[in-house]
């Protein structure tokens, strides 16, 4: 049977998403020398854009069936070791851990942009440097990774997403890269500890062009709404502060 090629659709969709990256390019890599120099413009800086979300499921909802914001998210990162930057261009956003200590310490990363038609949060690179990490513990024994077991990646992308909920986002998207098994399949289990799910693999078949020509590989592609992981990361973040408050008072 004859394969066909992609549609006129997908190739449409596959443009518009190219003229994303080109406005979103204009981050660049991130160095170190770049980030001390914004270390005066923390994520406080942008509570325009970012404001508290209060959003309560019921009048007799405990804490926990709200989602954290922004002063909250900051807090806690700095009580852990870590501090969070945060800047946009265009549709095009990046959010960065520091280690505290040490500002030229990039721990790590993640940027993406908002797709066409403002209902996705498009997550296009993610990387959390092992080095960094270890190099923040040896130089301040407080430090704790970010304070819950998803490590500092947990809050940078809970900047990332309350940012896309601020901007009408329902929807988180990104893909795991398989660029060997063993890793891919690591990923995949943390990113379903962080409460995503798998919807498909993007493959080297003849149908998965269009998906490649957006993310750049192979990979499985995974989302989840934006409000149902924020809910879910506000619970470890605020369990996470209550024991450490209990070992302090021990």
């Amino acid at each position: 049977m004859a394969l066909l090629p992609p549609s006129p659709a997908a190739l449409l969709l596959c443009l518009l998403v190219f003229a994303v990256l080109e406005a979103a390019s204009a981050f660049g890599p991130p160095r170190p020398s770049a980030t001390a120099a914004r270390r005066s413009q923390h994520v406080h800086q942008h509570d325009v854009r970012l404001r508290p979300h209060q959003l309560r499921l019921s009048a007799t909802d405990t804490e926990d069936a709200t989602i954290a914001d922004i002063e909250e998210i900051t807090s806690f990162a700095s009580a852990n070791g870590v501090e969070l930057s945060f800047t946009t261009a265009g549709p095009g956003y990046r959010g960065v851990a520091l280690s505290k200590s040490d500002p030229e310490n990039i721990l790590g990363y993640i940027e993406g942009f908002i797709r066409p038609g403002g209902k996705i949060l498009h997550a296009d690179k993610m990387e959390i440097f092992k080095g960094a990490l270890n190099s923040a513990r040896r130089e301040e024994r407080a430090f704790s990774g970010g304070g819950t077991f998803l490590g500092p990646g947990l809050l940078i992308a809970f900047v990332c997403l309350l940012h896309g909920k601020e901007s009408g986002c329902q929807m988180c998207e990104f893909l795991a890269i398989d660029d060997a098994e063993f890793q891919h399949k690591r990923l995949i289990r943390y990113y379903k500890t962080a409460g995503f799910r798998e919807v498909r693999y993007v493959g080297e078949e003849l149908k998965d062009i269009p998906d490649r020509l957006v993310w750049g590989g192979c990979g499985t592609l995974m989302t989840e709404e934006i409000d149902s992981i924020l809910r879910k990361w506000t619970r470890i973040i605020r369990g996470a502060k209550r024991r450490a408050e209990d070992d302090k008072g021990m």
